[in-house]
């Protein structure tokens, strides 16, 4: 990295942003003013009307009230969002080095009719490519402002000054943290690019290498399945299974018992989970409140179970209606939380929460259903059944699968 008159991080290559310490500071002084910044307002407002005014008791009470409605809608609205994106700056300091770009970045306020849809940019260069760049778009917000008012060709020598040079840790097309250097550390830290920081999921990461993905998955950035990095690609052997039976599976005799135990399950849980429910009742009379509680704590645990139960049956109906014939699937086994992720060519099913969950990596299963829809599959070939839904379709590799 090359050296300014500023506080310039000193991190090499392979370092991450957050061994700065003029970065960790900057960041523990950002999130204390989010963290305390609703509480101290909202205390020194009501020390001003109610200690220091001479207020009558009813306006007082009032007064309470509103900071109170104005406390929980600023904590919800105001706090928990920044304080949010804090921690998501955090985590990608945490995983990125400082790049410093003492010439600045190519940047514009976009015209009304131009490639980038009217918005604003900055060009950063491209990790996997050289020579390619990356543009990263600021949506228009209190958060920006600061940006865009710098940005814009009306802006003046001095204020184009402080954005000449920038700070850029991350990856531009996944989650990357923008900032201009102050005499303490960075400042003005701006999460880039904004639609991957509002939750939206990067369908096509376009030439990322394995690295890239990993480090983005590590920084936060929510990646589909079918875009994640095979790691247990090529180094765990395919695991094949025993040929599928001839004809429907619902022919198949494990296959039969094991639909059955499903459906008695859900029934079950059906029939067990209003029981405590019911037992309350049963001891006493209930005022409107409590009564009111008791039912909605038991819609929301019969509606669930009532649905599981008909979407086993439905689909019971459509493989057996459809005589689908067991297949052979070559799937590679990710686990996320209690679920079990199977990644087959363009498609990513996911199971229900199984208890029994079969180690990660490639091996062969059995598959009866609509890829595109809801199916069962057979994990350990034997033909006990475990629900799937297709959630993700698409290119599971779209361009750097050579």
């Amino acid at each position: 990295m090359t050296r300014q008159s500023h506080v310039v991080p000193t991190a090499t290559t392979g370092d991450t942003a957050w061994q700065h310490p003029a970065t960790r500071r900057a960041c523990q002084v950002r999130f204390a003013l989010h963290l305390l910044g609703v509480p101290l307002g909202l205390a020194a407002s009501v020390v001003v009307f109610v200690v220091i005014l001479p207020t009558p008791m009813w306006l007082i009470w009032i007064l309470v009230m509103m900071h109170l409605i104005a406390g929980i809608c600023g904590v919800c609205f105001l706090q928990v969002p920044r304080v949010s994106r804090m921690f998501g700056l955090r985590r990608i300091l945490r995983t990125y080095p400082w790049q410093v770009h003492e010439g600045g970045l190519p940047h514009s306020t976009g015209q009304r009719y131009s490639a980038h849809r009217g918005m604003s940019w900055f060009k950063v260069p491209d990790p996997d490519e050289p020579g390619s760049w990356v543009s990263v778009y600021l949506d228009r917000s209190r958060r920006t402002r600061w940006w865009l008012e710098r940005m814009s060709v009306q802006a003046g020598r001095e204020a184009k000054a402080e954005i000449r040079t920038l700070w850029f840790a991350g990856d531009p097309r996944f989650r990357a943290v923008l900032a201009v250097p102050g005499r303490r550390g960075p400042r003005r830290m701006l999460e880039v690019p904004r639609a991957v920081g509002q939750g939206t999921t990067v369908e096509q990461p376009g030439l990322a290498s394995d690295e890239a993905l990993i480090r983005a998955l590590k920084a936060g950035a929510p990646l589909s399945e079918l875009a994640r990095p095979a790691e247990a690609s090529g180094r765990t052997p395919l695991v094949r299974a025993p040929a599928p039976p001839p004809g429907p599976a619902l022919s198949f005799p494990a296959t039969r018992r094991s639909m059955r135990l499903l459906l008695l399950r859900g029934a079950a849980v059906l029939v067990v989970a209003p029981l405590p429910f019911l037992w309350l009742l049963s001891l006493g009379p209930f005022g409107f409140a409590g009564g009111k509680g008791l039912g909605m704590l038991l819609l929301a645990t019969v509606v669930p179970a009532f649905q599981r139960l008909r979407t086993r049956f439905k689909l019971r109906r459509n493989v057996r209606g459809d005589g689908q014939p067991w297949r052979m699937l070559d799937v590679e086994i990710r686990h996320r939380g209690r679920a079990v992720v199977l990644v087959t060519g363009n498609e990513a099913l996911r199971t229900q929460l199984a208890l029994r969950r079969p180690p990660a990596g490639r091996v062969q299963v059995w598959f009866a259903g609509h890829l595109h829809g809801d199916g069962v599959v057979s994990l350990r070939a034997d033909g006990a059944v475990v629900p799937v839904r297709c959630v993700e379709k698409g290119r599971a590799r779209p361009r750097w699968e050579a």
